[in-house]
């Protein structure tokens, strides 16, 4: 029995997605003044802070676009606080 390899992370239209929704976060955090992540030595307390910071607002545009509508606390990504 042969196994087939999955195709690698680049071919996949997800993946695709993934890396198009980073870009997207990084150049909006960049645009509103706020640090992201490489902005910091590897695993300094600012690195961090910016890695939550990033994870949090992935996960408010993740919830607008699962959800279909605007998340609790989103204002802070798009600038409005």
């Amino acid at each position: 029995m042969t196994r087939k390899h999955s195709p690698s992370p680049e071919d996949d239209p997800i993946w695709a997605e993934a890396r198009a929704l980073e870009t997207s976060i990084r150049a909006i955090r960049r645009a509103q003044g706020k640090k992201n992540p490489e902005d910091f030595p590897p695993d300094s307390p600012e690195c961090l802070e910016a890695m939550e910071a990033f994870v949090r607002d992935v996960g408010r545009i993740l919830g607008l676009y699962v959800g279909g509508g605007a998340a609790e606390d989103d204002g802070e990504l798009h600038g409005t606080e």
